[in-house]
């Protein structure tokens, strides 16, 4: 992939998360860059379509940890609500376009 793809892709995210001053390795999980789940699912929907990318194998709670019920401790909840205390794993620009030389996400 080309030098103009992959500006492309960058430009895309940033025009549709109106992220402007972000760059190809910030991740959008946390930190500076951090985006909430929506947008960044929103984002992911029109990424695969626009650049032909099978995302249907994203493990989106490895991106997003599941939040339970934040004033109830995990042991009185049910497991399907309970909050995974777990660091997110790094969402990147980057990993968009090698997911988009590849014609598929990459990172699961």
């Amino acid at each position: 992939m080309n030098d103009d793809k992959e500006n492309e892709i960058l430009q895309f995210v940033r025009q549709v998360l109106g992220a402007h001053e972000l760059g190809i390795d910030d991740n959008l999980t946390s930190g500076h860059s951090m985006t909430v789940f929506e947008d960044v699912f929103s984002m992911m929907e029109q990424f695969s379509e626009r650049f032909a990318v099978d995302c249907s194998g994203i493990n989106w709670f490895r991106y997003y940890p599941r939040v339970g019920i934040p004033f109830l401790p995990n042991f009185l909840l049910p497991e399907r609500l309970k909050t995974d205390h777990s660091p997110p794993a790094q969402l990147t620009v980057k990993m968009l376009i090698e997911s988009a030389k590849a014609g598929r996400w990459l990172y699961n």
